[in-house]
């Protein structure tokens, strides 16, 4: 037996964000329920499907192995926050701190089951972009590669970038670059407006990428007057899908404390919108 609930990571509304489906083995994680969950993100429709291979309430941890429709991934933090709120709101750990367990330590965020915060802590990664994003396609706009701790491959850009191409995905692939994300910053808002692609990480188009928004978020209050006040930072898709994500924090030298805030649509386990149970 595994339940199977889909949650929407940080959607404008329920149905609007990035898509996960939480997979809760009734037993122990052992190599056929891998296999299952691997075969059950083959064929599924979300962005990405999280194993829970365990859980402790007295702890208030668990551990997750991520799949998409190319197979198993080690990227755990695009899932974190959907992981955690579905496993709060279904009861099996308590509102308040909650950490996944990784090999490199365990990554800890705060949620009741729908809001989550998370801290981004670590070194100002800003250097230029691998390649040049006209080779992708887009021939405007002003590139770096930035984040907390790790880079994302972003463009800066002064039209909506829901009005550019798509990105040249196979090329991307062919060249090594896992990721390129366009954004527009509206200083009278004090938003970041971004588009993200990710094939990279098995993601071609993605509506609501955590790690992504803590490099927007640290974008953006750079540009801030004082370089401290919050930022909103709005991720959208060719198709209409729009996560919303608050920012706050900032950079002292070279190091930055960026807190994410967002919001996770949960159902509840007998609610209709559970994927199955099997």
């Amino acid at each position: 037996m595994m339940r199977v609930l889909r949650v929407d990571m940080f959607g404008a509304a329920p149905g609007r964000g990035s898509t996960l489906d939480v997979l809760i083995p009734a037993g122990r994680c052992d190599d056929g329920v891998v296999a299952e969950a691997a075969e059950y993100a083959r064929q599924g429709n979300s962005d990405e499907s999280a194993l829970v291979s365990e859980c402790s309430p007295a702890q208030q941890t668990f551990g997750s192995r991520i799949f998409n429709t190319d197979g198993e991934t080690p990227f755990g933090t695009h899932s974190l926050a959907g992981v955690a709120a579905c496993l709060v709101g279904t009861g099996q750990l308590a509102p308040g701190d909650v950490g996944r367990k990784a090999e490199v330590g365990c990554q800890w965020l705060w949620t009741d089951g729908r809001d989550v915060r998370v801290p981004f802590d670590g070194p100002v990664v800003h250097e230029p972009i691998p390649h040049d994003p006209a080779l992708f396609g887009w021939r405007r706009g002003t590139s770096h590669a930035g984040g907390v701790g790790r880079a994302f491959n972003l463009v800066r850009v002064t039209e909506d970038p829901r009005s550019l191409p798509v990105p040249d995905l196979d090329r991307m692939r062919e060249l090594g670059l896992t990721d390129l994300t366009a954004y527009r910053w509206d200083p009278d808002r004090q938003e970041v407006l971004a588009r993200v692609f990710a094939p990279g990480f098995g993601i071609p188009e993605d509506a609501g990428c955590l790690p992504a928004a803590a490099a927007l978020g640290l974008t953006g209050l750079g540009l801030t007057a004082d370089g401290r006040s919050p930022v909103t930072v709005r991720q959208v898709t060719g198709d209409g899908r729009e996560s919303v994500f608050g920012c706050t924090g900032a950079s002292h030298g070279d190091t930055a404390s960026v807190r994410i805030t967002g919001q996770v649509w949960v159902p509840a386990i007998d609610d209709e919108q559970k994927v199955s149970e099997g």
